[in-house]
């Protein structure tokens, strides 16, 4: 669903794409999807699954106030919650933060006990000031989860209607880019409900009661009821899946894709299929520092041709020879160059893909037995981690796992990703 059009793509269980519309995007969504279903027409058989792609810039929202909780030793004021955020930000989220004692090592050694009663007292101060949307973050949280859930337990007896957003399931491994995640996805939390209920309504009213899914920024669906506990990793799908699904049309596993907008160019690199991600904290949702793994698009403003051609040049660099590629929902902008096929392409993208989880964590081994069972505990929790994302328990697996020494630490500590995926789980039979 984009600002200028929404489309809509049916497929086969093969995969195979057997209807497609697209229809003029309205203010809401739920209209927006409404009128594109209608221009579809009915579908020839049960649906089994709904994908929806929709970026947090489709339409204005109000994120929540969000208290935040830091479980870590002392630090300096100017590293506390919500410093260096755009002031705009700032204003529309910071509510009571505090930093309580407890939190664990990168390793997962307990630094000091969780100050239980400072948790309280702070769950008692963001009750009174109104606040229910909470942000607990801890130092050594990836591999040690204990003090954020011991304190979402105090938050939660004191503030019976509390929100919790947990930093362990959702950031990386840096502190305040971990921190940035977790408060921007408790302020998320009532865009991510309102989207879920207007595309509930859009497709009850088409008929359709299939198992609702969304595309996340850095690859791969989650359900909805995943998707509204963690929006922070599904803002700005949009041009991944493009770029992807631009990729399979083409079939260029290495291109330059721009993606043509309502409102600006996109730009952005795939190799081997796959978007190029940041590699370093990068400008998020609202404009706050995170590391989520989304990819690196440069967006540029549309009349501005020369900006554009020097940002392509630039990422082409990065995949020497490969073409560029034109796609995105502007028909009368790219139809001069690759046809408007192309405005599909995010949507035909969603309808094939998977359900994904990716983790990393720090471990510490003695040798290589310890460090074999700590893996396959990695590999255990990422596909936990991707059923409960919506993957059908019989289909997923560990497509990736990578582990390598950290070299600023002491020998036997290694860091370790590991990526699980399967189809998603849809109970309307085939």
């Amino acid at each position: 669903m984009g600002r200028a059009t929404t489309a809509v793509v049916l497929t086969d269980a093969a995969g195979q794409v057997i209807g497609e519309a697209l229809a003029d995007s309205a203010p809401t969504t739920a209209v927006s999807l409404r009128r594109a279903l209608a221009r579809l027409g009915p579908p020839p058989g049960p649906v089994r699954a709904v994908v929806v792609v929709c970026d947090l810039a489709r339409r204005p929202f109000v994120p929540r106030r969000v208290a935040a909780l830091r479980i870590s030793p002392d630090s300096h004021p100017a590293l506390g919650p919500f410093v260096g955020w755009p002031r705009k930000a700032r204003a529309a989220v910071a509510g009571p933060f505090q930093a309580v004692a407890g939190g664990s090592s990168v390793t997962g050694q307990p630094l000091a006990v969780l100050d239980r009663r400072a948790t309280a007292d702070f769950a008692h101060r963001a009750r009174v000031a109104g606040v229910t949307a909470f942000a607990v973050c801890a130092a050594g949280a990836p591999a040690a989860p204990g003090p954020e859930l011991e304190a979402a337990g105090i938050i939660a007896e004191n503030v019976p209607d509390a929100a919790l957003s947990l930093s362990h399931e959702i950031g990386s491994l840096g502190l305040r880019e971990r921190e940035n995640a977790t408060v921007l996805n408790a302020a998320l939390g009532g865009w991510a409900d309102e989207l879920v209920q207007d595309c509930r309504r859009a497709l009850r009213s088409a008929g359709i009661d299939a198992p609702l899914l969304f595309a996340r920024d850095s690859g791969g669906l989650v359900s909805a009821d995943y998707f509204r506990r963690h929006p922070v990793i599904a803002t700005s799908p949009a041009s991944p899946c493009a770029a992807r699904g631009a990729s399979v049309r083409t079939g260029s596993e290495q291109a330059v894709v721009v993606d043509v907008g309502a409102g600006s160019v996109r730009c952005l690199t795939v190799v081997d299929g796959e978007t190029v991600r940041h590699e370093r904290p990068y400008a998020g949702a609202l404009g706050v520092r995170v590391q989520l793994g989304a990819p690196d698009v440069t967006e540029v403003a549309q009349g501005a041709a020369d900006e554009i051609h020097a940002v392509v040049a630039r990422l082409g660099e990065q995949v020497p020879g490969a073409p560029v590629i034109h796609t995105g929902g502007r028909a009368e902008v790219f139809e001069a160059v690759s046809g408007p096929e192309g405005q599909f392409d995010a949507a035909r993208h969603a309808a094939r893909a998977d359900c994904r989880a990716e983790i990393e964590h720090i471990v510490s081994a003695a040798g290589r037995a310890e460090l074999d069972h700590l893996l396959d505990a990695a590999r255990g929790h990422a596909l936990s981690l991707a059923i409960a994302a919506g993957a059908a328990p019989a289909t997923v697996q560990v497509r990736t796992l990578t582990h390598a020494p950290v070299a600023y630490l002491p020998a036997g500590v290694h860091r370790v990703t590991v990526q699980a995926a399967g189809e998603p789980f849809t109970d309307v039979p085939s």
